[in-house]
C-alpha cells in the first residue's frame, strides 16, 4: 500500500472512530504511521485530504464500472448492469470502510457534495444513452443508490439481499432484450 493509500485509510478510520470535527492532521499522521510533514507533503490541508477521499471513492467506483463494462458485451443496458455490479462490489468490499466516512464529511463540509454531483451528472448521461427505458434504468439506479447509502450509513446490513434484488432486476433487462 502506498503512502497516499495509507493516509486515506487512516483518515477514514479516524473519522469513523472520532468524528470529522475531532479528525486533525496530527491524529491522521499518527494513525497512518507517518510524520505530519509527510502527510502535509501529500495533502496541504485537511479539506484537500477530505476532498481526495471523495475523489478516490468516485474513481474506484468508475474503475469498477469500467471493469464490468469490459467483461460484458456492449449493448442495451450495459452501463446500467455495470453500475449495479460495481455497487454490489462496493457494498461487499472488505477492509477499510472509506465510503462510510464520506457521509460524516458531508455534514461538516457540504461543499464536497459538488464532487458527487459532478459524478452523478456524468452517470446520468450514460444511463440516458444506455438504450433502456428511463424508468427501468432509473429503478435500478435508485435501488443501487439506496442500498449503497443504507450499507454505508450502517442502518441495516443488506449486502446479500442487495445482490439478490439487483440480479433479479438485471435478469428482467436481459429478458426484455430477447
Amino acid at each position: 500500500m502506498n503512502t497516499k493509500e495509507k493516509i486515506l485509510n487512516a483518515t477514514a478510520e479516524l473519522i469513523l472512530e472520532e468524528g470529522v470535527s475531532n479528525c486533525t492532521l496530527a491524529k491522521i499522521a499518527k494513525k497512518a504511521a507517518i510524520s505530519k510533514g509527510g502527510l502535509l507533503y501529500h495533502y496541504h490541508t485537511k479539506e484537500a485530504l477530505f476532498q481526495e477521499l471523495n475523489f478516490a471513492a468516485i474513481r474506484e467506483f468508475e474503475e469498477a464500472m469500467a471493469r464490468h463494462l469490459a467483461e460484458q458485451p456492449n449493448g442495451k443496458g450495459a452501463f446500467t448492469k455495470a453500475y449495479a455490479l460495481a455497487t454490489l462490489e462496493d457494498i461487499k468490499r472488505e477492509g477499510t470502510p472509506r465510503s462510510t466516512a464520506l457521509i460524516s464529511i458531508f455534514s461538516d463540509h457540504p461543499e464536497i457534495m459538488t464532487v458527487w454531483q459532478d459524478g452523478y451528472t456524468r452517470w446520468r448521461q450514460q444511463f440516458e444513452q444506455d438504450g433502456l427505458e428511463w424508468e427501468d434504468a432509473a429503478t435500478i439506479r435508485f435501488v443501487c443508490d439506496g442500498l449503497w447509502f443504507n450499507e454505508v450509513a450502517g442502518t441495516m446490513r443488506v449486502a446479500d439481499f442487495a445482490a439478490d434484488l439487483l440480479h433479479k432486476l438485471l435478469a428482467r433487462i436481459d429478458k426484455e432484450e430477447e
